[in-house]
């Protein structure tokens, strides 16, 4: 954890929420979104906005910094930290695909590391498009992100980009989606992945035995496989690479900010 990471959480109880709009999904009238602004009186560094998710007994969130110098995002820390670890000049990467946005965290932290990184985000659910543009997305260092309203499942088959980076966040409700781990799923993951590239799965609902047995069954398709926990919440990596030694710089800079569970090299 960065000095500034520490530092915000440490202010964090003393945040003051604001809802700015409330909405309803438009395909589930159960299902209720609030974008709310939680800011702490006289530290404007640390003011966040988010995206709450309420269905029931189901409440999860996404949230981003408002403060632009803030280029690491108050949610999905290990993401943020294995994407440096394999890109370490991260300003140099050029292209990443996230399936799955909410409130866009991931897309802002790679539009503010990479400022030529050309980002595809692909989301299901119309609302969270409309709120995504109106209040996450409305900011000029988005210049190479594009939003689209399509079928994660169905995109991956029919698109022809390749990318270095491919980031995959897919829920229904607070579960993952369980075609996620089909072989067709990441077969189509797989063949997306240009060069030196990764792909990483937030495999929240899944147990670390479950993910180990996810990142067995496709070590043969890709060039390494990895469980990592971080604070036990867990993530599976697919890496590409014809060089093994920015797969063991990778494994060792990621270890500063996640455990290894699990590692499988294709033979």
């Amino acid at each position: 954890m960065s000095f500034l990471d520490f530092l915000a959480s440490q202010f964090s109880k003393l945040q003051k929420a604001t809802l700015v709009e409330s909405f309803q999904d438009d395909l589930d009238s159960s299902v209720t979104f609030e974008v709310v602004d939680r800011k702490i009186p006289f530290l404007p560094l640390f003011d966040v906005r988010r995206l709450e998710f309420q269905r029931g007994s189901s409440y999860s969130y996404s949230a981003i910094y408002l403060n632009k110098h803030l280029r690491l995002q108050p949610i999905y820390f290990a993401v943020q930290r294995l994407t440096e670890s394999f890109f370490p000049k991260l300003s140099s990467l050029g292209s990443a695909l996230v399936l799955g946005c909410a409130g866009c965290s991931i897309p802002r932290f790679l539009a503010l590391s990479s400022k030529d990184c050309k980002i595809t985000g692909v989301e299901y659910s119309e609302t969270m498009i409309k709120i995504a543009k109106k209040y996450f997305i409305d900011d000029p260092i988005y210049h190479y992100f594009l939003l689209l309203h399509d079928d994660a499942f169905s995109y991956v088959h029919k698109t022809t980009e390749q990318f270095q980076l491919i980031y995959v966040d897919l829920f229904l409700a607070d579960n993952n989606c369980p075609q996620i781990t089909s072989m067709d799923f990441v077969n189509s993951i797989s063949s997306l992945m240009a060069g030196d590239s990764i792909a990483i799965f937030n495999s929240l609902c899944l147990s670390k035995e479950d993910c180990m047995k996810f990142a067995s069954r496709y070590a043969s398709s890709f060039t390494a496989t990895y469980v990592f926990d971080h604070q036990f919440h867990y993530y599976v990596v697919f890496a590409k690479t014809s060089s093994l030694s920015t797969l063991k710089a990778f494994e060792k800079r990621a270890m500063n900010f996640v455990r290894l569970d699990e590692r499988f090299i294709a033979p």
